[in-house]
């Protein structure tokens, strides 16, 4: 029995210490729609509140592109004063104090359609374009229309006299280009077009109105439309020739109305899922852990020895966060495919109790997978080279255990 325990924790020091970023990266890039294009459609409104696990998010709106304009704003609050919400403003006509801590109090920023030089040239002047890319690096979500689509990207489009389209630098949180508008504006489709043909700008994506391009981190994880046929493409250069990749699209009418246990797992809530699970190891929180784990749970370690089973996963948890009570887990990079999650970095912990002459303390790279079905971490598997950490458990789990003999005999022969 003591030797299947000893088994199951150095097993686990393969797990690992994570800091990870609690919450996923997020933008959502519309062409065209929402509040103030869409007021009676809502769909693409309600899909962004829905990635935030919150029953009342608070979603600020930046009217930055029209010059801090009233009525674009009143049309804000008009639409979102009636949702599940806590709707807020940010104007540069009447800034707060901190602008930069109340940005990071949200958790929705969405830009407003209108001039994306003005957007560029205001967030520059009161430091906003960095305080954006620290709001997506802590996961608040971004999002925008048109030019509150375009200025998270590397280049924009922009007109500085009549008749003539140059490149605009943007903030280059995403990769590439952005045209909005892509089905009602030919001569701006036209321009993008030969811009990239020219290579003044990257390739990109042309989104039409009623369409957005939803990136996790740097990846297009989908598609989402409030209209039947909307369409959203993906502009390359192929040997001198522009060539329009249309992307599979995702209707939110009717699938929007599923509600959320019924609805097919989405890259997002596996995302969410595997994260949680991370968050719950570094919280130390063993019945957090279990209400995520699968009545099968397997974990397997570098070695493929596997072991199954929840309530056993729970124990072997216990255990080896008491012997390594600081135990975290730091992501450097995440992967998604298909069903799992990928995660690369450093796993570091401190033995609870050194004796005189034994080593405590180990910081190790190393790898982890998780495995999602119907929002439950059906397999955790580690990666890493663990001999220090089972040098650790080895030396220190010995003298521990002939502590315990020790007692045990000395209860004996007391009794």
């Amino acid at each position: 029995m003591l030797k299947n325990c000893f088994s199951i924790l150095i097993l686990f020091a393969q797990i690992s210490t994570m800091t990870i970023r609690h919450k996923p990266r997020q933008i959502v890039a519309l062409g065209g729609g929402m509040f103030s294009m869409e007021p009676d459609n809502g769909l693409l409104d309600k899909y962004i509140l829905n990635l935030v696990p919150k029953e009342r998010p608070r979603i600020c709106f930046m009217g930055t592109a029209s010059n801090d304009g009233i009525e674009y704003r009143e049309m804000f609050y008009s639409f979102f004063r009636n949702k599940q919400c806590e709707p807020a403003h940010l104007a540069f006509n009447d800034p707060p104090d901190d602008i930069e801590a109340f940005i990071m109090q949200q958790d929705i920023i969405h830009v407003g359609g209108g001039n994306t030089t003005l957007i560029i040239d205001t967030w520059k002047k009161y430091g906003v374009d960095a305080i954006m890319k620290k709001a997506w690096n802590a996961g608040i979500i971004l999002t925008g229309m048109s030019a509150g689509a375009i200025c998270w990207f590397d280049d924009g489009i922009t007109n500085p006299s009549p008749g003539v389209l140059t490149r605009l630098p943007c903030l280059g949180i995403l990769k590439g280009s952005f045209c909005p508008h892509y089905d009602e504006r030919a001569e701006l489709r036209e321009s993008f077009k030969k811009l990239i043909r020219q290579k003044v700008i990257k390739e990109g994506y042309g989104v039409e109105d009623g369409a957005a391009l939803h990136f996790v981190d740097n990846d297009l994880i989908r598609v989402v439309t409030s209209r039947t046929n909307a369409s959203a493409f993906k502009v390359k250069l192929r040997r001198g020739k522009v060539t329009e990749e249309r992307l599979k699209p995702h209707y939110l009418g009717r699938d929007s109305e599923v509600s959320p246990e019924k609805a097919p797992a989405t890259e997002l809530e596996i995302l969410k899922t595997a994260i949680a699970f991370v968050e719950k190891i570094n919280e130390h929180d063993t019945d957090g852990l279990g209400e995520l784990m699968s009545d099968d749970h397997r974990f397997i370690d570098s070695m493929d020895n596997v072991v199954t089973g929840r309530e056993e996963m729970i124990k072997a948890w216990k255990g080896f966060l008491s012997w390594f009570p600081d135990y975290r887990i730091t992501v450097l990079n995440t992967l998604m495919s298909g069903d799992s999650v990928g995660f690369f970095g450093r796993a570091t912990g401190t033995f609870s109790n050194k004796r005189p002459g034994a080593r405590d303390k180990f910081d190790i790279t190393a790898s982890w997978r998780a495995r999602i079905k119907d929002g439950k971490v059906i397999e955790w598997q580690a990666i890493a080279d663990n001999e220090a950490v089972r040098a650790i458990i080895d030396l220190n789990g010995r003298y521990e255990l002939i502590e315990r003999l020790e007692k045990e005999s000395i209860k004996m022969r007391e009794s």
